[in-house]
């Protein structure tokens, strides 16, 4: 049996389908399932074990014009037949280039795709979770509901090694407890304050002499040079720019604790298990707050006046997330440490 599973582009939204991916395998056990994501999508799908394959796509860029789309609908074609297509993404042209490209089974929600679909699931009528409303997909297709409605993030046995390599580099060994810091996130109102994570780092130093690790990308460089200029005694260990997703991941399983604001890798930590400090403003932790294995401390401002969740352009003057206090955010960490 061979299966065509069209994802959404963004890493928080590929964890929300994961477990998806796991129904699919345990109902089809000997499947062949291909994942379609953009390129930066493969490192997190190619790990996940019931991934047999990986097609990238992506609109904005290689498959821009109607040519290079019209070449993939035709590489699928040439690839099958295929048995069953899952639609998870949004997009009537995706839902499109699964008929075209002759699927013979093709679920997904109906809304404005009814017609490329032979299974079309009602969408829910009130606003869920994203991760529930990716589970309600799956159940309006006949697939039970799991015991347990997690997320997990998938890295392989080279992941951990290279993660305790480079901690090693730093001094950080097994028995060695550290903080993690992830200063940045796709959106500037979803950013904690760098000036705040530097006097958190301040406070971790003064009351429990742990060190912190900074992770991100190398967009988020700039972050971090602001963030360090700003410490003064804390034991600061970066590897911003220094490991890909899967290592990040492996470096959070060994972390006492993360703190970040909505991103994706307060999602990847939430998956592997580890704790997190969840720093929320215009976004809605109940629609896309962390839902991963690992214990989750949501600590929220919204301005008065304001409703989640926001996304325009008028920002209230006195800013979102300035409000949470690195007090705050102590206590949160503290309550945490408490369990360990």
């Amino acid at each position: 049996m061979k299966i065509l599973a069209v994802m959404k582009n963004w890493l928080g939204d590929l964890l929300f389908q994961m477990p998806a991916l796991d129904l699919i395998k345990q109902k089809y056990p000997g499947a062949t399932i291909v994942c379609i994501a953009p390129e930066r999508c493969r490192e997190i799908l190619e790990a996940h074990p019931a991934v047999s394959g990986f097609l990238s796509f992506d609109e904005k860029s290689t498959h821009r014009s109607w040519l290079a789309r019209i070449r993939f609908i035709l590489e699928l074609r040439r690839g099958g037949p295929w048995d069953q297509g899952y639609l998870f993404h949004r997009s009537r042209s995706r839902a499109a280039f699964l008929a075209f490209a002759g699927v013979k089974e093709r679920i997904g929600y109906g809304k404005g795709r009814k017609r490329f679909l032979s299974l079309a699931v009602e969408e829910p009528a009130q606003p869920m979770h994203q991760l529930d409303y990716f589970f309600n997909m799956m159940n309006g297709a006949g697939f039970e509901f799991p015991a347990e409605r997690e997320y997990r993030f998938y890295y392989k046995e080279e992941d951990e090694q290279a993660a305790r390599e480079v901690l090693r580099l730093y001094g950080i060994r097994e028995n060695t407890k550290y903080i993690c810091f992830h200063l940045g996130a796709n959106w500037k109102p979803k950013r904690w304050p760098v000036a705040h994570f530097a006097a958190l780092a301040e406070k971790i130093e003064a009351k429990w002499q742990l060190p912190v690790v900074v992770t991100g990308s190398q967009n988020d460089e700039a972050l971090f040079e602001d963030f360090i200029s700003s410490v003064r005694r804390a034991k600061i260990i970066s590897l911003v720019g220094k490991t890909g997703l899967r290592v990040s991941a492996a470096v959070y399983k060994h972390t006492a604790c993360l703190v970040t604001g909505d991103s994706g890798p307060m999602h990847i930590a939430s998956g592997v298990g580890a704790p997190v400090v969840a720093l929320f403003g215009p976004t809605d932790p109940k629609l896309t707050g962390p839902r991963g294995r690992g214990e989750n401390l949501v600590l929220q401002y919204v301005p008065s006046g304001y409703t989640i969740p926001f996304f325009g352009k008028n920002l209230p003057a006195e800013g979102w997330l300035s409000h949470i206090t690195p007090e705050e955010v102590l206590g949160a960490i503290e309550k945490i440490l408490r369990k360990a």
